[in-house]
């Protein structure tokens, strides 16, 4: 499984307002935003199969906005753990995030993969078994 957050740009660029700028500087250091079509390529050249690849990006951005509701609901203890200044980066963070999410500037995506080559026989032929 590849759970991971994307670009929705096609050639894996910049997201609007700067967002993978402030993430990269202050929240997840070196870290990238692929375009899902990017992804999907590095796996078939590293011989792994998509078999399900299912876009997240509205349960994210409500996720999101909850996980802000609680970070929020909880402010005073946070910034004794951690200080007013990852708190105030973190709330930014939440916040432009659910946002992103919401008007499709980010996207998730969930790929259920396996190792490529294998025989058709032992693929599942429905999502069924995926919502029981």
């Amino acid at each position: 499984m590849n759970h991971g957050i994307t670009s929705v740009n096609a050639n894996s660029g910049e997201t609007p307002l700067g967002g993978g700028n402030f993430s990269e500087r202050y929240v997840f250091p070196q870290g990238e935003l692929p375009h899902i079509g990017l992804v999907l390529k590095s796996m078939q050249q590293g011989s792994i199969e998509a078999l399900d690849v299912e876009n997240l990006r509205p349960h994210y951005a409500r996720t999101l906005a909850c996980w802000t509701e609680r970070f929020e609901a909880q402010a005073e203890t946070i910034r004794e753990m951690v200080g007013e200044e990852v708190y105030r980066i973190w709330r930014v963070y939440f916040a432009g995030c659910a946002h992103a999410f919401d008007i499709d500037n980010l996207a998730i995506f969930q790929v259920v993969c396996r190792k490529a080559g294998q025989p058709s026989s032992m693929r599942k032929l429905s999502r069924r078994h995926m919502y029981s």
